[in-house]
């Protein structure tokens, strides 16, 4: 009695997911293909998915189809896949993302250097007005470009420029601007605490690592992906 139940259930479960019907090549699936024969549970993967183009494919996450059918076998036939079936950027993407967001508030320095060297020349108290006031300009662009910007669209201006993108593990959404926050805090703080050596490892990590993840994304999982 009991395997007659878990056939139904596990029969029930290919009918919601399509996985009862034919592939779009008119080849049946089996129960191995997508199933845990012990427990009838449908395993994290790439998969048809029914109603999608044929000789493609969709990320299943455990519960749920996941983002947009790809070629069959996943991106990049069958590449490492993070955050719902994304492909991890590579190291360089990420570094290169980070001297265009470097280069952007170093030019940003500069220039109100510039603007407050001429209030200086004016009046030593405008000087000192701007001083502040680009102090303050400054902290803004970084939390509008690093908390807001990032947290809100999943990337910074650099990302945005080299088409990657920061994503929660389970949703693969953008992760918020709280998230964001709490990152750069998380990282900061465990850099300070190890003199330099955490946040080292930290930005290296992408290079050995099979998912290309940094430690910090790891403790909180989030991913940067391909967008």
């Amino acid at each position: 009695m009991v395997a007659v139940a878990a056939m139904a259930t596990m029969a029930a479960k290919r009918t919601a997911l399509g996985l009862n019907s034919p592939r779009p090549d008119g080849s049946e699936y089996f129960v191995g293909e997508a199933f845990r024969v012990s427990d009838g549970q449908m395993d994290a993967g790439w998969y048809y998915a029914q109603g999608d183009p044929g000789g493609t494919q969709r990320y299943w996450d455990g519960t749920q189809w996941v983002g947009a059918p790809q070629p069959a076998g996943g991106p990049a036939g069958g590449a490492v896949t993070v955050a719902g079936g994304g492909v991890p950027a590579e190291w360089v993407q990420r570094f290169v993302a980070w001297l265009i967001n470097a280069a952007i508030a170093f030019a940003l320095v500069v220039a109100l250097a510039i603007v407050i060297s001429v209030g200086f020349l004016i009046n030593d108290g405008l000087g000192v007005v701007l001083i502040v006031l680009a102090g303050i300009g400054h902290l803004s662009f970084l939390i509008w470009n690093h908390i807001i910007r990032q947290g809100r669209t999943g990337q910074s201006l650099g990302k945005t420029q080299q088409n990657i993108k920061l994503v929660r593990d389970d949703t693969g959404q953008p992760v918020g601007a709280g998230m964001a926050l709490a990152r750069y805090l998380i990282a900061s703080l465990l850099s300070s605490a190890t003199c330099g050596i955490y946040g080292i490892a930290d930005v290296l990590w992408p290079l050995w690592d099979v998912q290309k993840k940094r430690l910090t994304d790891k403790i909180l999982n989030l991913s940067v992906i391909e967008a």
